[in-house]
């Protein structure tokens, strides 16, 4: 009888103090379209690189590197092009969302559409957790 009560003061006990972690609060960020000037169709400083046309191997990141994941949701009826600091990360669908890691942190995010048309721009670091939401 001891041992069963033992036991069930140990479960309730446990029971009531566990506590879970909370995940961190995603923070929405509205990306609001702007229309592209034919100028910067040609040239876009906003690039640095493009998606690879070429099948190059690309080395493996170091384990050893920070990392966060950079959130996106399309609200738009477009494919977009994604960039990070410069650099091609994908494409999404329309209506679709997707998650880009980055690798020792980033600055700017620059999105496009395939066709470029339109495009969004935002600031963003790993010090929150963000969705870009791209309407």
């Amino acid at each position: 009888m001891k041992r069963t009560f033992l036991l069930l003061t140990t479960l309730c006990f446990m029971a009531f103090s566990y506590t879970a972690k909370a995940q961190p609060k995603k923070i929405q960020k509205i990306m609001v379209a702007k229309h592209v000037d034919a100028a910067k169709k040609t040239k876009n400083p906003s690039i640095k690189n493009e998606a690879p046309a070429t099948d190059a191997e690309v080395a493996r990141p170091s384990a050893t590197r920070g990392s966060c994941t950079v959130s996106f949701s399309n609200s738009t009826g477009y494919y977009v092009k994604v960039y990070i600091d410069g650099n091609y990360k994908g494409t999404l669908a329309p209506y679709e969302s997707g998650n880009v890691t980055v690798y020792s942190g980033y600055t700017t995010i620059y999105c496009i559409t395939t066709g470029g048309t339109y495009d969004w721009g935002a600031q963003g670091d790993c010090s929150g957790s963000y969705v870009f939401d791209i309407r």
